[in-house]
């Protein structure tokens, strides 16, 4: 298997399959800036370039959930913050989170019945990525776990362009586990070599 190009370049590739099957709206440097200042987060690189081309996620399709967390229109950004807790009440009706981690997120969004994805604003590594989260509910309760290092790698998966293995869709996590030491708890348990 060929080695999966990574950032800005992949971002672009996604662009170019999805650009002339639709008409979208996208932000501006300066108004991306202005994101940034509400967000007081820097956004990540690649996922800057695709608010460029889609600001509120109509590419993705109707089906997707979870669209325009940015706002409904780029020259005047509404993020929609939130944190775990709040996402984890509203993916069940009485859904309990089994995490105790604080933490202010962004839902982006997902295909009905898929984990919902959550961009972690916290402290991004050096290529100035931020980790996105999923979050499952398994009847009461919501688990939240590590599903994606990077927006790129969660563009081209949840595009469909790509299947990713779980390495895959973890490429250099430790990095982020580094700078946010709360993310090891999110990360699949390991079983010791030599166990059974």
């Amino acid at each position: 298997m060929a080695k999966l190009e990574r950032g800005i370049p992949l971002v672009e590739r996604i662009i170019e399959r999805l650009a002339p099957h639709v008409s979208v709206r996208g932000a501006s440097e300066t108004e991306l800036d202005a994101l940034e200042s509400k967000l007081m987060v820097e956004l990540p690189p690649t996922l800057r370039r695709f608010l460029e081309f889609d600001f509120t996620f109509k590419s993705f399709g109707k089906r997707w959930r979870g669209r325009e967390r940015f706002g409904r229109h780029p020259q005047n950004p509404r993020p929609r913050v939130t944190s775990l807790t709040k996402l984890a009440e509203a993916t069940t009706e009485f859904g309990w989170l089994v995490t105790r981690i604080r933490a202010r997120v962004i839902r982006l969004p997902n295909l009905p019945g898929h984990p919902w994805n959550a961009l972690l604003l916290g402290e991004a590594r050096h290529d100035g990525e931020l980790p996105i989260l999923g979050l499952v509910n398994e009847e009461s309760s919501v688990h939240v776990f590590v599903r994606y290092s990077a927006f790129d790698l969660y563009l081209v998966e949840q595009s469909g362009i790509y299947e990713l293995s779980e390495s895959q869709r973890l490429d250099d996590i430790e990095s982020h586990v580094a700078l946010n030491p709360v993310l090891s708890a999110l990360l699949p348990d390991e079983e010791p070599e030599g166990a059974f």
